[in-house]
């Protein structure tokens, strides 16, 4: 069943990746290329449309979770980068984000800082603390994000309500 297989690649993705072999890069950018391929056209994001689904968005966040910071690097620049709102709000796209900002290098965590910052009141109108608590995690893990990251908080805070 497409939940067994992908349960079983989740499984292959973390044992390959403690084992530290090269074939979990190999394995990744499989995944990736075959989950969310490149777009060729600038208004799609193939990557965006693998994490609102229910079942590819498992293996994708899977995949984020082992790539590497280059690989994240990457996948953020060529289709995250300015469609953050969506994917924050969205009820199964925001666990991807998630786990993006777990792992993802300081570069990348103040480029979704700077985006996302100031609408932060939005995923959590939709119900969606866990990417506040993700990226106020990632913001901790990189003391030069602090200072901004308590400032979007502090607007959170006085942000009317819907």
């Amino acid at each position: 069943s497409p939940a067994g297989a992908s349960l079983c690649l989740q499984v292959a993705l973390e044992v390959l990746h403690r084992s530290q072999s090269p074939a979990c890069s190999r394995l990744c950018d499989a995944l990736i290329g075959q989950l969310a391929p490149p777009s060729l056209s600038p208004a799609e994001s193939a990557l965006v449309w693998g994490l609102q689904d229910p079942q590819r968005s498992r293996l994708l966040e899977a995949a984020m979770a082992v790539v590497g910071p280059q690989r994240l690097r990457e996948l953020f620049q060529q289709q995250l980068k300015g469609r953050l709102r969506g994917v924050a709000a969205h009820r199964v796209a925001n666990h991807g984000l998630q786990r993006l900002l777990d792992h993802a290098p300081a570069d990348v965590v103040g480029e979704v800082l700077s985006e996302l910052g100031p609408a932060l009141a939005e995923p959590l109108t939709q119900g969606h603390p866990g990417v506040l608590t993700a990226l106020l995690g990632a913001c901790r893990r990189h003391p030069g994000l602090q200072q901004e990251a308590l400032r979007c908080l502090f607007q959170v805070g006085h942000a009317p309500s819907a």
